[in-house]
């Protein structure tokens, strides 16, 4: 697939890296720039320096013969322009674009509905991030969580520790500890087990699983103690991520709103006066403030003010002074690598840059990936492949999972077939139509993970 990517910050090169990899024939697009000229000797990708909603930028890019043009620079005007020129004047089937005002969000069904600005599909870093969020409070102890057939399963990330169910016991007997669940990779010191059925879990393993959401939370026992959920929550504010969450979350929990800025504190209280939340003008790491608003009785913490400094160093202080569960969202690179290093004490850190990959990626539905999500900071990935064909226009139809020759690193979990879950065993038996989840330790297994799953070149659907 021929793709245009207008915009070359940290999502826009990522997601050219695994178009790339993926075997697309990828053009990044962006404002002349040093780092942008270097992209091209890294990635083997064309570049077009220019304004990127420009008509004969655009065209340089090749936008006359571009099947697909993804916008994700930090302009929403920019993004939104481009889609349009790229629509208007070369046709280009399909625009996906990245879009962060929650006045455009507001009034999304008028805009971009049909008949509106000629945007496929809106990718909404704060959107996903809350959702993200709110999964992490109901399955309280989970690192990461992504949901898997139309939401019906969820993969999971989590660390084992004193006081789960299983651990200490075989990893084997996790699938039937309760429902339908797969174990799809154990990481021990930050190497993955290669025959991790025949290990026992151990305390700081981190396990990736997949099972029914229904069932999620009793899985996650058998990792870790689960502790009561709590009613008071404090979250640190100053971005759409902050307000959103509290509006939401104001209906289950004790909300005590922290912003840093006086007048948009104000703002936010207008916003927010018909709901229970208590909103303060206070810097949220000051030890200070801390103290005089019993912040350290708190059950959860949320750090998702706009800098990355501000959201490591409170959380820091509520988890070690307190033991306050925390949850710091962390946008740049170079705090992610610090916040990291303190996961001990950090217990979930979320990227708005790796959630916004995910969905761009799952957007892109290529050759049978239905769904995808990144895990471990994109180095692995899970997804969601619809297996299609008949036994002799498929190398996957008819066939047993033993006996498929899976790229190395490449782990199968559940099976979605006719609104029912399967594990796989040495019983089971593909069929056209099945949904698989696969786990991917390397992303770059992907290509030859399509191929294996796409049908035959004289394979003709059902109609």
């Amino acid at each position: 697939m021929k793709i245009i990517i207008i915009g070359a910050g940290n999502v826009g090169i990522e997601l050219a890296r695994y178009l790339v990899d993926a075997g697309h024939a990828v053009t990044l697009v962006d404002n002349p720039g040093e780092a942008l000229s270097q992209i091209a000797s890294r990635i083997d990708l064309r570049v077009v320096q220019g304004n990127p909603s420009s008509p004969a930028v655009l065209r340089n890019a090749g936008a006359e013969n571009t099947e697909l043009l993804v916008a994700v620079t930090g302009d929403d005007e920019t993004n939104i322009t481009a889609c349009c020129v790229g629509a208007f004047l070369f046709r280009i089937p399909r625009k996906i674009a990245r879009i962060r005002s929650a006045d455009y969000l507001q009034e999304s069904e008028m805009l971009f509905g049909e008949g509106g600005i000629p945007i496929d599909h809106i990718i909404s870093p704060e959107h996903l991030i809350t959702e993200h969020i709110l999964d992490l409070i109901n399955l309280r102890g989970a690192g990461a969580v992504a949901g898997f057939f139309n939401g019906a399963a969820v993969v999971v990330s989590a660390r084992c520790r004193e006081g789960g169910k299983l651990v200490g016991q075989e990893i084997k007997k996790f699938e039937g500890f309760d429902g339908a669940a797969s174990v799809l990779a154990v990481y021990r010191d930050g190497k993955k087990l290669t025959a991790h059925h025949s290990e026992s879990f151990v305390p700081g393993d981190e396990v990736i699983f997949c099972c029914t959401r229904t069932r999620a939370l009793s899985q996650l026992s058998a990792l870790l103690p689960l502790s009561p959920g709590g009613r008071y929550v404090t979250i640190a504010g100053g971005s759409h991520i902050a307000d959103a969450l509290a509006k939401q979350l104001s209906e289950r929990f004790h909300i005590k709103l922290i912003e840093q800025n006086a007048e948009r504190a104000a703002r936010t209280a207008e916003r927010l006066r018909d709901t229970e939340v208590e909103v303060y003008n206070a810097d949220p790491a000051s030890t200070d403030f801390m103290r005089e608003e019993h912040l350290g009785s708190a059950d959860l913490y949320i750090a998702a003010t706009l800098s990355d400094e501000t959201n490591i160093m409170s959380s820091l202080v509520l988890s070690r002074l307190h033991k306050v569960r925390t949850i710091a969202v962390i946008r740049g690179q170079g705090y992610s690598d610090l916040a990291q290093s303190a996961e001990e004490e950090i217990d979930t850190i979320i990227s708005p840059n790796e959630a916004t990959i995910s969905a761009l990626l799952s957007t892109v539905r290529q050759e049978g990936v239905e769904n995808m999500r990144l895990f471990r900071r994109g180095r692995s990935e899970a997804i969601e492949l619809k297996i299609e064909g008949s036994r002799l226009g498929s190398r996957v139809v008819g066939r047993k999972a033993v006996n498929l020759t899976l790229p190395d690193g490449v782990t199968l979990g559940l099976v979605w077939r006719e609104r029912k879950f399967l594990r796989i065993d040495d019983n089971l038996v593909f069929e056209d139509g099945d949904h698989v989840i696969a786990y991917l330790d390397d992303h770059h297994s992907m290509r030859a993970l399509v191929r294996l799953f796409r049908p035959l070149s004289f394979w003709l659907p059902k109609w």
